[in-house]
């Protein structure tokens, strides 16, 4: 019976440290930030804050540990970076769910009256990387795609 139920602790001891090394080396969007400033170029943008994240999305504060929301500083390009770090899985795929929204709101917008960046939105891309959620719309997508796979690996 004790080692029975010293087995089971101990399994449940490496699945639980197993599961904390993930967290812990997974990087916060901040840290995404910064690894894509030092790889790709991008136009002059500014995190707007969790306000007009809100505003933009319906994603507030209690749904993610920490989150950027990039905006062009100047012009009417449909650029926007956001990158959110969910609690936890289940809100990770609500914060997924309403990215894709947003994309497709762009989506829309631009049918009508910013066409001549429909390429580039029709390019946008939302992407879940275990809790971190992010939408991409940019003239490099393929570039900071490969920044976030090589940072989430």
């Amino acid at each position: 019976m004790r080692q029975k139920l010293l087995v089971l602790l101990t399994s449940i001891a490496i699945l639980l440290s197993s599961c904390s090394v993930k967290d812990r080396n997974m990087l916060t969007p901040s840290q995404l930030l910064i690894a894509l400033d030092e790889e790709v170029t991008l136009p002059d943008m500014i995190d707007v804050g969790n306000e007009y994240l809100e505003a933009l999305t319906g994603i507030g504060p209690e749904y993610y540990d920490e989150a950027v929301c990039l905006q062009l500083v100047e012009g009417t390009a449909p650029d926007e970076i956001i990158i959110i770090q969910a609690k936890n899985e289940i809100i990770a795929q609500e914060i997924q769910e309403r990215l894709e929204n947003r994309l497709n709101y762009k989506k829309q917008s631009t049918e009508l009256y910013f066409t001549e960046y429909q390429p580039m939105v029709q390019a946008g891309v939302v992407r879940l990387d275990g809790l971190v959620v992010s939408l991409i719309v940019s003239d490099q997508v393929d570039e900071i795609i490969d920044v976030l796979i090589q940072c989430s690996q």
